[in-house]
């Protein structure tokens, strides 16, 4: 997807950055991948024979939205313990620089992950090898969520820690309702509605007593699977990973259910007045971060927020119906 948060980086910049990173070797390969949302990544082949990713943050001058800040060294953190705890197929960093020096932003070289998209496969595979799929994410995904933390809030270092998961959640929804706001984003409910389903929501937000390790942005854009087998092949771009409710798991979403995938996860409150409440919450916050970042990353066609817009009325009704 074309965005301008993203950081171009010519061959031989990546040829330095290279060496930096590893030393004298020559670089074969170096292609852009355009599938990602935000941040840059380049693949590249050494001579070698191995194969890494280089992922860039945004250019500092490039507005992006609050909890953005430094997601990159979330990211980092993220994939470090997922794979430092759990069997899950992230990607190994290989090397991180947050010294600004090659490109202005901090970039990290990573292991290449081989396979294609699940969004792009889903519907040619059949439907034992998709269960086998969602079984599998479904049991790495229970295992991420068990990493417990000792703060709520975002993973990266320059975010404030929060005691208590209602004062990070707050953060996360009042900060983007004024990331709109200085946008002139117009959605079709009133900022004001939407606060105060917000805020309804918040109380039931005190129940979350343990922060766990969520992934939030498991979906199958993110997931990729062998071309051959369709077993899973690798698990994407966790910058947006957190210390929060596990029910924020998009899996847990009304239209995300997958009844394979959550037999395998295991037990997790979904019924009860509280767990609603908290999921209804999660559902317009995740919503209303889609209808206002296009107006940050200028996409050339915003079709996910004009999605978006579209169900945040029922959003708002949802969360008050809980309440």
């Amino acid at each position: 997807m074309e965005s301008i948060s993203k950081t171009p980086i010519k061959r031989d910049l990546a040829e330095a950055i290279v060496g930096d990173a590893f030393g004298a070797v020559t670089v074969q390969a170096f292609d852009e991948l355009r599938d990602g949302w935000f941040n840059a990544a380049y693949a590249i082949t050494l001579a070698d024979g191995r194969r890494v990713v280089l992922k860039v943050a945004p250019p500092p001058s490039v507005e992006i939205l609050s909890y953005e800040r430094d997601i990159i060294r979330a990211e980092v953190e993220a994939l470090r313990l997922v794979r430092a705890h759990t069997k899950a197929p992230v990607p190994e960093v290989l090397w991180f620089d947050d010294t600004c020096g090659h490109a202005n932003s901090p970039l990290f070289l990573m292991t290449f992950v081989p396979g294609v998209s699940l969004l792009a496969a889903r519907a040619e595979i059949d439907e034992a090898r998709q269960a086998m799929i969602d079984r599998d994410l479904g049991r790495h995904l229970r295992a991420i969520n068990g990493i417990r933390g000792g703060h709520f809030g975002r993973l990266a270092s320059s975010a404030p820690r929060h005691a208590s998961w209602r004062d990070a959640f707050t953060e996360l929804w009042s900060g983007l309702l004024d990331d709109g706001r200085r946008k002139a984003v117009d959605l079709p409910v009133p900022y004001d509605a939407v606060f105060e389903a917000f805020e309804a929501a918040a109380p039931a937000c005190d129940d979350v007593a343990e922060p766990v390790l969520v992934y939030w942005d498991l979906w199958d854009g993110n997931v990729l699977v062998d071309p051959v087998t369709a077993k899973l092949a690798g698990m994407l771009d966790l910058e947006r990973a957190l210390w929060a409710d596990p029910l924020m798991e998009s899996q847990f979403a009304p239209h995300e259910l997958r009844p394979e995938l959550l037999a395998a996860y295991g037990p997790i409150d979904r019924d009860s007045s509280s767990a609603r409440c908290r999921r209804a919450a999660y559902t317009l916050y995740l919503h209303v971060v889609m209808a206002i970042e296009g107006a940050y990353r200028q996409y050339p066609d915003d079709f996910i927020g004009d999605w978006a817009r579209s169900q945040l009325a029922a959003d708002v009704d949802a969360v008050h119906a809980t309440v």
